[in-house]
């Protein structure tokens, strides 16, 4: 998209829109109110053969971080899923970005710190990857990001100044009008929230959405379990709002994630390169060619 007159400083707004879309903003006037949620048993057995192996020759590269790069590639991909609603307008962002909270330390007394993935087009798991452990070792180093030292301060502000305090940002929120330094690093302005909760041996969980900053979706992962047929799944958990897109776009959104996990070799391509996911009809000329040689 080209910036136009009317813009915001993070996203453009969305004009080729059905009217219902907006009829629906008027229903609907938070993200609450429009929550719809996903699941999935997922089938990520070649996934986790992909990233052990390749650990072998990067042992920085984790499964979180695939996880990541195969949304990037469905945002790109879907670019529906980039949206978000403000002030009953319709605006795509103009990144791709996910957000996740991190401890510093694995104990329960540990503060928790921001952390924003910015995804570039060109960009490929490895970079990402590298991006990502980058972040993670200046948060573990004590150099959080500035919304965090803002936060800190509102949060213990007593409720005369806080509340008024609170409520002039979420107006300056709403108009897209909030300073470029409380916007930046602040997982509210992402394209979706992320948590790999699967680490602490749990399975995905659905989360509410926060009527503040740009975020339209927060998506989990569980954990990993080998089952009886000797194949590995994951639970796969999203919470999205539904003035964005429609169902059948989510159910697309929904299968390419899948086919991603099946086909982790695409984590090595572009970000912004289109997934092709092969049709049912496709598959199964496909397995025809495969037995006949």
């Amino acid at each position: 998209m080209k910036k136009r007159f009317g813009d915001r400083r993070d996203a453009y707004r969305v004009r080729d829109v059905h009217g219902m879309q907006y009829i629906m903003n008027d229903f609907f006037k938070t993200r609450n109110e429009a929550i719809v949620y996903m699941n999935a048993k997922i089938d990520v057995t070649n996934f986790v053969k992909y990233i052990d192996n390749l650990k072998k020759e990067h042992p920085d590269v984790t499964y979180f971080h695939g996880m990541v790069d195969i949304l990037a590639h469905a945002v790109y991909s879907r670019p529906y899923l980039n949206r978000f609603v403000a002030n009953r307008k319709i605006w795509e962002h103009k990144d791709v970005s996910f957000g996740a909270t991190i401890k510093a330390e694995f104990e329960d007394k540990s503060e928790e710190c921001i952390m924003v993935m910015k995804v570039l087009p060109e960009w490929t798991l490895l970079d990402l990857s590298k991006s990502i452990k980058e972040k993670v070792n200046k948060i573990r180093n004590n150099q959080s990001a500035d919304i965090d030292g803002v936060v800190e301060f509102v949060g213990h502000l007593p409720n005369p100044l806080r509340i008024p305090i609170v409520g002039f940002l979420k107006f300056l929120d709403r108009h897209g009008w909030l300073p470029k330094s409380l916007m930046d690093d602040n997982l509210y302005y992402a394209t979706a929230i992320v948590s790999d909760i699967g680490v602490f041996k749990t399975g995905a969980i659905y989360h509410h959405l926060v009527d503040f900053g740009t975020n339209s979706m927060v998506v989990t992962f569980g954990e990993i379990k080998k089952e009886s047929d000797g194949r590995s799944y994951m639970e796969f958990g999203a919470t999205i709002d539904e003035r964005i897109a429609d169902g059948f776009y989510f159910c697309k959104a929904l299968k390419l994630i899948e086919y991603m996990f099946d086909n982790p070799e695409v984590m090595m391509k572009p970000a912004s390169e289109h997934i092709h996911m092969p049709l049912p009809v496709e598959k199964k000329k496909n397995k025809e060619i495969s037995k006949e040689d």
